[in-house]
């Protein structure tokens, strides 16, 4: 299957997102494998959910992967909507090299499970074992495990309420609802794309950079800070069951890189690694 990804990556008439919701009978469970309407995964314009943020991953050459990969994915029709099968895509997208477009035998995905699936296959084809242990998230899970794996959460207004301010491989998330994957060049932000220069992270999976992308280098907003309140365990995982990396003292403050939905945990760099402390001890002070 043949796929023109620069049609829809840099379209200027109809801003593209690719999208499924529900099968050919528009039903979450027990339809037949494969997309058997065109529009169970289908590149469809934007709209809005609404979104709650907007998952990044700043280096642009794999975000431009994960566009890629769910451009072909919403063209193949052997490929449709299932919750109850929704690993079956990945496990076709295993056996085919991770190449959407080369899928001869019907499977299934959801929403979410087919996003989680494309950057995994992202984090192969680049090298990134970080993305290429990302579980295949709910829409629960998705914010916490997609920015524990190195993708920065944006809630600005201008990235949540149209196309315009969004790049190829941006992730967008209704919490607890719906994912879909945004695969053309937003009309506002078509200088900052340059996804042959070099990497603005390090591939080194989930740690966060020692500095981050400055503007207007490369039109990239600064990372948001968390100020500690009080002095407090910076945890490997967001609870107190998780081991402690080290205390942040109170008055400090730390690059901010997301939270979880489940309890508000926040995930912050901390001597030059990524780790998470809990939000009664530490205040997001954004600047978007």
């Amino acid at each position: 299957m043949a796929v023109n990804h620069d049609k829809y990556i840099f379209s200027t008439g109809t801003h593209y997102i690719a999208n499924s919701g529900s099968d050919e009978n528009k039903s979450y469970n027990g339809g037949k494998a494969g997309d058997q309407t065109g529009h169970e995964w289908e590149l469809k314009p934007w709209y809005n959910r609404p979104w709650t943020v907007i998952l990044r991953y700043l280096d642009q050459a794999v975000a431009l992967t994960i566009a890629r990969l769910s451009i072909e994915a919403a063209l193949n029709d052997k490929i449709g909507y299932d919750q109850s099968q929704r690993t079956t895509y990945w496990q076709q997208l295993k056996a085919v090299g991770f190449a959407p477009s080369k899928i001869v035998t019907a499977c299934e995905e959801d929403c979410t499970a087919g996003v989680s699936a494309n950057v995994r296959a992202a984090g192969h084809l680049h090298g990134l074992r970080a993305l290429q242990d990302l579980p295949l998230c709910t829409s629960r899970n998705m914010r916490a495990e997609f920015t524990k794996a190195g993708f920065k959460a944006l809630t600005a207004s201008k990235y949540l309420t149209g196309g315009g301010h969004l790049l190829p491989g941006d992730i967008l998330l209704y919490e607890s609802h719906h994912a879909a994957a945004n695969v053309t060049l937003g009309a506002n932000v078509r200088d900052q794309w340059h996804p042959d220069a070099a990497p603005q992270r390090p591939e080194t999976g989930p740690e966060a950079p020692e500095t981050a992308p400055e503007e207007p280098d490369d039109g990239l907003p600064m990372p948001p800070y968390v100020f500690i309140t009080g002095d407090a365990h910076v945890r490997q995982g967001p609870g107190k069951q998780y081991p402690s990396m080290g205390v942040a003292r109170k008055a400090h403050r730390l690059h901010w890189w997301g939270y979880t939905y489940a309890n508000g945990w926040q995930l912050v760099e901390f001597d030059g690694k990524t780790g998470w402390i809990s939000p009664k001890y530490a205040e997001v002070e954004d600047d978007d």
